[in-house]
């Protein structure tokens, strides 16, 4: 049977911590289908609702809205930065084809998840993260190992969404 790829989003919440760039990972709901306890960015489906200014904008908004139910912060659609697509290989249970963003969370106030999707928070230096990763300490996700690579060469939030912004955006589509 083939699985069916559902249009998915996510965003990399970005700000200026005291030691350098942070973003936020979010930890999954051990009880999840997808993903069960590992350490991601906010996001999710891209749903019907979200359609509302065009199908090719859906994936922002998509981002926003997610990050607004999972942590409670509120992103501008129209300041978010592609950074990457990822296609959930063939042969799992669920598949997704997911627009990965990052954005601006300077200013945004504080984090309030939900509780249901996400059971905890971090703000972390993103080779921080990696290297708890790699210890153990967080499971991580090839997609989201990629984008904390890619993350990790930038000091702070303003540096880091100029340069993305420039880029071409790669297409990532493991074969498992």
């Amino acid at each position: 049977m083939t699985v069916p790829v559902q249009p998915a989003a996510t965003v990399a919440p970005l700000r200026d911590g005291a030691h350098g760039l942070e973003v936020l990972l979010l930890q999954r709901s051990p009880t999840l289908v997808f993903a069960p306890g590992a350490w991601v960015f906010p996001g999710g489906r891209v749903d019907a609702a979200d359609h509302h200014r065009g199908a090719d904008l859906a994936p922002r908004y998509a981002a926003v809205r997610e990050a607004a139910e999972e942590a409670g912060l509120l992103l501008d659609p129209d300041a978010l930065v592609e950074v990457a697509h990822w296609t959930t290989p063939p042969g799992q249970p669920r598949r997704y084809a997911t627009w990965f963003f990052v954005a601006d969370a300077n200013g945004c106030g504080g984090v309030r998840i939900d509780d249901v999707e996400a059971v905890d928070y971090r703000w972390l230096r993103p080779a921080d993260a990696l290297d708890a990763g790699w210890r153990g300490e967080l499971h991580l996700i090839r997609p989201t190992v990629a984008t904390l690579q890619q993350l990790q060469e930038f000091a702070d939030v303003r540096t880091a969404l100029a340069a993305l912004a420039g880029q071409a955006v790669p297409y990532h589509s493991p074969h498992r």
